[in-house]
């Protein structure tokens, strides 16, 4: 047996590398590229030296153990290819050929009996998302060019400058003069000339920009000191948290901590503050040991809640949600798996079953925030927990799985799946057809079955990172991108994706700060994702969630008639 000392041997390495690929064929897509991956590092441990050891040894056992070797490339990049990775196929042919195999001959339905896994037939699900992964690049849906078609200034509060003798009208006022003074954007186009002379006047007078802080600091603290905070209170306080200093934010972060911490029955006012806060919070102003803390906080209030309302339940898991978010922007890691991770995710899964289809969307998406913030298991605990067995001996070889770069996909756009080892699961365009828009709107239980099945509670997915795109371009106005981001995504089909989509091009249509003509954009494009089932496929769960998001526009002061 030939081995590496302070290593794997090759016997083990070959092992681990079948146990992974014979695993993967069991699970769905994403799980069985992570699996490959996993199997290409076992066999990537072995030396060239090893190997033209074992290939040129006249030994049996080493002839044997070089074929299971060469099997077991012949089956990682067969597998590679039936997943749509066949980029990597050649490879792996290749080194199948190093080891003395040979790839006309070899079948992967044939099973090597000396232990390689056989081929076998890819389920329907992977083949269906085989298919997609392989057209991804060339499937784009058309829109039609007059929605989005040019980038926009971002919605801010409504500014108009204070009283000639310094008085504000209220915190709002305030909020927008704070934002202004620290935007980097130029005020000329966008403001009145009284304000832009207002502005102009205060960036010179250092006096003046004090005591602007000064009363921000004075609000916070009459907040803090309050003892009823009831909503408005704290909308109030919102409005001024994206303008405070680091100093007052930690302090407006610590008080509402403890409001949540000391209470016997959570103030669901400060539970949205809390969410709020951090929701628009400067990345520096978050310490990864305050983020760790909140979640614990969170996350220990939600799997205490006994028949709390459903609304409740929403707004901790809205919470937990923005705090996972903020912890995979700052790359936080090191979640502890027995107590915090995988109690978190289990409770969060069980939510599928809530009849509140806001909560069970709500929980699919802090769960998926959850698998991008890493925890404390080590490679080789991941690889017995994935395969339900243990190679004795076999240690610290298994590749992690790989995080995913916001910022190269921002750049990027048009293959979200890059640069993350779980690609996004497509469902299948052969769902069961929606039904009739009446019965849609009026249709309870075959939607919420529809969601549930939909919304992905297991490993890692695209449309998770996509959705955090979406957000990040809607924010700055840049509404071009947007639209070639979602028509793009190669996970547009999923629910999902779809779904938060929805949601957040329906905050556009019915906040009154944007445009008229980018409210209108927004609801087109609502249109066009209910109407064009050959683009955007015939999802019950998302023609129903865009139905319910029109009707609440109409019923709002005439919202959709005001953007049509």
């Amino acid at each position: 047996m030939v081995s590496s000392p302070g290593s794997l041997s090759v016997q083990h390495a070959v092992d681990l590398a079948s146990l992974c690929l014979e695993n993967a064929r069991k699970k769905d897509a994403d799980l069985a590229l992570e699996l490959c991956d996993d199997a290409e590092v076992a066999l990537s441990g072995i030396r060239s030296s090893q190997r033209k050891a074992l290939v040129s040894s006249k030994k049996d056992e080493d002839q044997t153990l070089s074929k299971r070797i060469a099997a077991s490339y012949v089956n990682l990049g067969t597998l590679q290819s039936s997943l749509g990775h066949s980029d990597k196929t050649h490879a792996n042919f290749k080194k199948a050929v190093q080891w003395g195999g040979n790839i006309e001959q070899s079948s992967p339905n044939n099973d090597v009996k000396s232990g390689a896994p056989s081929e076998g037939k890819l389920s329907g699900k992977q083949e269906a998302q085989k298919g997609t992964r392989a057209g991804a690049r060339g499937d784009i849906a058309p829109i039609s060019p007059n929605i989005f078609a040019e980038n926009v200034i971002p919605p801010a509060i409504e500014f108009d400058p204070p009283q000639t003798d310094g008085r504000f009208n209220d915190i709002r006022q305030l909020a927008a003069c704070l934002s202004l003074l620290r935007s980097s954007r130029s005020p000329d186009n966008v403001l009145e000339p009284e304000a832009r002379d207002w502005i102009k006047t205060v960036e010179s007078d250092k006096d003046e920009q004090e005591r602007l802080v000064m009363l921000a600091r004075e609000v916070v603290r009459g907040f803090i000191g309050d003892e009823i905070k009831d909503a408005k209170a704290v909308a109030e306080v919102m409005c001024l948290a994206p303008v405070l200093d680091q100093q007052n934010f930690r302090f407006l972060l610590s008080q509402l901590y403890s409001a949540v911490d000391q209470s016997d029955l959570v103030n669901i006012n400060h539970l949205q503050g809390l969410a709020n806060l951090i929701h628009g919070a400067d990345p520096g102003y978050l310490d990864s040991d305050d983020l760790v803390k909140i979640l614990v906080l969170l996350s220990t209030r939600l799997r205490d809640t006994h028949h709390q309302s459903s609304t409740y339940i929403y707004q901790l898991t809205l919470a937990i949600s923005n705090v996972l978010d903020a912890m995979a922007d700052t790359k936080v890691n090191g979640l502890d798996r027995e107590k915090l991770h995988e109690p978190l995710g289990l409770y969060l899964d069980k939510l599928r079953g809530s009849s509140n289809p806001y909560l069970v969307y709500q929980a699919a998406y802090a769960y998926q925030a959850l698998q991008f913030v890493p925890d404390n298991e080590t490679p080789w605990q991941k690889a017995i927990r994935r395969t339900g067995k243990v190679i004795e001996g076999v240690s610290g070889l298994i590749s992690a799985a790989k995080g995913f770069d916001l910022n190269g996909f921002m750049e990027g756009l048009g293959n979200i799946q890059q640069g993350m080892a779980g690609a996004s699961e497509v469902y299948s365009m052969a769902k069961t057809a929606y039904k009739d828009a009446v019965s849609l709107a009026n249709g309870g239980k075959d939607f919420l079955d529809s969601l549930r099945e939909s919304f992905s509670f297991d490993q890692k997915r695209a449309w998770y990172p996509a959705l955090r795109g979406v957000e990040t371009l809607i924010r700055d106005g840049h509404l071009v991108k947007l639209k070639t981001l979602v028509c793009e995504a190669p996970c547009r089909r999923d629910p999902a994706f779809q779904w938060g989509v929805c949601q957040r091009l329906g905050e556009i249509a019915a906040n009154s700060l944007w445009g008229p003509a980018t409210r209108r954009d927004a609801v087109s494009f609502l249109d066009e994702m209910y109407r064009n089932d050959e683009e955007w496929g015939q999802q019950v769960d998302v023609k129903q969630w865009i139905l319910t998001i029109l009707t609440q526009l109409s019923s709002a002061s005439g919202s959709v008639a005001q953007c049509m």
